[in-house]
């Protein structure tokens, strides 16, 4: 479906809202490469990479850190969701000249923006959704223990 990239104002093909949501994502402004993302990888990865030029084992250790994946990040993953997100426009990579080992830098596009735009209003609903349910717990937990 065609929308407003809320951040750029440009118009662009965005998922059908039916794609948007917890679940992990195949469908990217009308691309579609079959995979199958952790729920959490591809959004924390737009965002990171939203904060700047980096490259994969940086992120890999940001997402280990914020704790995104309790049993530890899975390299492969990220770099394949890194490689799906480049096919998909998503960020552009080109070869950094820091230290002796040349890597992949990550820079988020205008469309990568939009996604995360969209992510971040997944995000928001889901927070909502969230909150209902520990408020409604914790209510029911009271009235049990009265």
């Amino acid at each position: 479906t065609a929308g407003i990239c809320c951040w750029h104002m440009k118009t662009i093909d965005r998922p059908a809202p039916d794609r948007l949501g917890w679940s992990t994502r195949g469908h990217h402004h009308g691309a579609h490469h079959g995979t199958r993302r952790g729920r959490w990888i591809e959004p924390f990865v737009l965002l990171l990479v939203a904060q700047g030029p980096t490259y994969g084992y940086k992120l890999i250790g940001e997402l280990n850190e914020l704790g995104v994946a309790p049993e530890g990040i899975d390299a492969g993953m990220v770099y394949r969701t890194l490689r799906n997100m480049d096919a998909e426009g998503l960020v552009t990579t080109t070869w950094g000249p820091e230290s002796d080992q040349p890597r992949r830098e990550y820079r988020l596009t205008d469309v990568g923006a939009c996604a995360l735009a969209d992510w971040m209003d997944v995000m928001s609903e889901r927070k909502r959704l969230i909150e209902y349910f520990l408020d409604r717990g914790k209510d029911i937990t009271r009235q049990q223990e009265e």
